[in-house]
């Protein structure tokens, strides 16, 4: 049904905001007054944590041990998507790089998507942080590093639209505001059961537009190990190109590559070779804000080859339309 990305600095009170906006959730399950449709689809709340994955704060110390511990909560997340469940990732989602890859994998699912931002000033989280017993807290270094790389959500982005920002003094979202209470204590027989700001998140995750899943991650048939291996060589094309024209000159914005395919491998001069090359090489656009390298090329193409792999419709895609939703997808990914 949904995926709701809880968002902010650490010891911002993302945590309490979770539980509370899981209790309302709870509640407006079991209320009376909720359509049937949604009782019978929805069966279950989930909240996924560090916490309920044993990842500690000192994980976040040093970046060989954070990677895997983000690739732990990114794995728990698409286990737990699902059309009859309310997934709420408790997490600081400080990367906007992993908050899009959670949506495309929303997406993919088909479920609705909202982002809270939980928006504590950085002296309170500080304070917060100071109070909390050494095993839960984080060391002073590491909570001004992870401070300083937020990346704060917009709702300009895909990816955190709708954006709900939650302020410190805001009521909890399992406790009705007087205002709301006022307002419906006329002739409305519908009783609030949570504040403002969390009916609001209600309504977007039952009632918004569910957004397809893009091109670049529908997923195709994999009947032999031939569609994997063309999966392999018209991506590994794709960023031979992309090395080969940034090692020129940098690359920013739209870039058209020329992406020869496994047919134009030939050593011949011929003419009719010449033909048969220029018939079987593809021009793609790649729209690219940052510099590229070949590790970075490379996680992408195992993510797009483990994306298309999966056995889920009767579409193998050719060489030539692999390389253009590959080129979608870098472009997407490196934002």
């Amino acid at each position: 049904m949904a995926m709701v990305t809880m968002c902010g600095y650490p010891c911002s009170g993302k945590s309490t905001r979770a539980q509370q906006l899981a209790a309302f959730f709870d509640r407006k399950l079991a209320d009376p007054s909720t359509p049937t449709h949604l009782q019978r689809a929805l069966r279950r709340v989930v909240v996924v944590n560090d916490e309920g994955l044993s990842i500690s704060k000192h994980a976040y110390d040093d970046a060989r041990a954070e990677k895997p511990a983000r690739a732990a909560l990114f794995s728990a997340v698409q286990r737990s998507l699902a059309k009859e469940a309310i997934v709420i990732v408790d997490a600081m989602n400080y990367i906007k790089g992993s908050r899009y890859q959670m949506y495309c994998e929303a997406r993919e699912v088909g479920v609705r998507t909202c982002t809270v931002f939980v928006a504590t000033p950085p002296d309170q989280c500080r304070e917060r942080n100071a109070a909390r017993p050494d095993s839960t807290a984080y060391a002073p270094a590491t909570l001004d590093n992870l401070i300083s790389r937020f990346e704060e959500p917009q709702s300009a982005a895909r990816w955190d639209a709708p954006l709900f920002t939650i302020a410190t003094d805001d009521p909890p979202f399992d406790t009705p505001s007087p205002a709301t209470t006022t307002q419906t204590g006329g002739g409305d027989d519908t009783v609030p059961l949570g504040s403002t700001e969390a009916e609001r998140i209600w309504t977007a995750i039952t009632e918004g537009v569910i957004k397809p899943s893009t091109v670049a991650t529908q997923q195709a048939t994999t009947s032999s190990t031939s569609y994997l291996t063309r999966l392999d060589s018209s991506s590994s094309a794709l960023i031979s190109s992309l090395l080969s024209l940034q090692s020129i000159s940098p690359l920013s914005g739209p870039t058209t590559l020329s992406v020869p395919l496994s047919s134009s491998q030939s050593s011949s001069t011929t003419t009719t070779t010449r033909k048969n090359a220029e018939s079987t090489t593809i021009r793609v656009t790649v729209d690219l804000n940052r510099p590229v390298t070949l590790p970075m090329l490379q996680r992408l193409k195992r993510q797009f080859i483990q994306l298309n792999a999966r056995t889920a419709s009767a579409t193998e895609f050719g060489e030539k339309e692999i390389v253009s939703l590959f080129a979608q997808y870098v472009g997407e990914q490196t934002r």
